[in-house]
């Protein structure tokens, strides 16, 4: 006899579609808190797609957080002068353990190749285009 009785039940879950107001309020709150440059913006942008790009991962509403937080984390380490511990971002936020930001930013730096380097031209290139479309 075993010890333990697993059951299976179906449970409805319905896919919320993520809002570009749930988008905006979540970077505000993240920028506001640690006091980012909105460059961070930018470089941010350019981490995303590189790791959707080179890691083969797609944004959806399960996964968005973790990775524009991560994305978001790496960007203010390129870009800011004086740059925030991994621990520094658990004390303000307090949306995630260090372990696992730790290993989000491990990761995410994996599925880029390693690659995080942003050149001036890349930059331009992706700040004009963000200009474009909210112009």
């Amino acid at each position: 006899m075993p010890l333990f009785l697993y059951i299976l039940e179906e449970i409805d879950y319905q896919e919320k579609p993520c809002a570009e107001g749930d988008l905006i309020l979540f970077m505000r709150k993240i920028f506001e808190k640690m006091q980012l440059a909105t460059e961070c913006i930018i470089v941010t942008l350019i981490y995303l797609e590189k790791v959707m790009l080179n890691g083969g991962i797609e944004m959806r509403f399960c996964n968005w957080k973790p990775l524009m937080f991560t994305g978001i984390l790496l960007a203010s380490k390129f870009w800011e002068d004086i740059n925030f511990w991994n621990v520094d971002y658990v004390d303000a936020l307090g949306l995630y353990p260090l372990k696992s930001i730790n290993r989000m930013e491990s990761e995410f730096v994996s599925l880029c190749n390693y690659n995080l380097f942003v050149s001036a031209d890349l930059y331009t290139q992706y700040y004009v285009a963000v200009r474009e479309i909210s112009n």
